[in-house]
């Protein structure tokens, strides 16, 4: 996900929220949010790769 204020995809988190490491530019609460249930989607979506489901042939 880009950074909302310079557009590199440089946000990190951190124990005070999400910001980016390019610009310093501090997410607010639902910008974080969204930013988590990216990551979340992602990291789920690359550990589905290559694998079959149940019943899946």
């Amino acid at each position: 996900m880009k950074c909302p204020k310079c557009g590199w995809f440089s946000l990190r988190e951190t124990e005070g929220g999400v910001d980016c490491k390019t610009c310093g530019y501090k997410l607010s609460a639902g910008e974080a949010d969204k930013y988590r249930l990216f990551r979340l989607l992602r990291d789920e979506s690359k550990g589905q790769q290559g694998t079959r489901g149940p019943g899946m042939v």
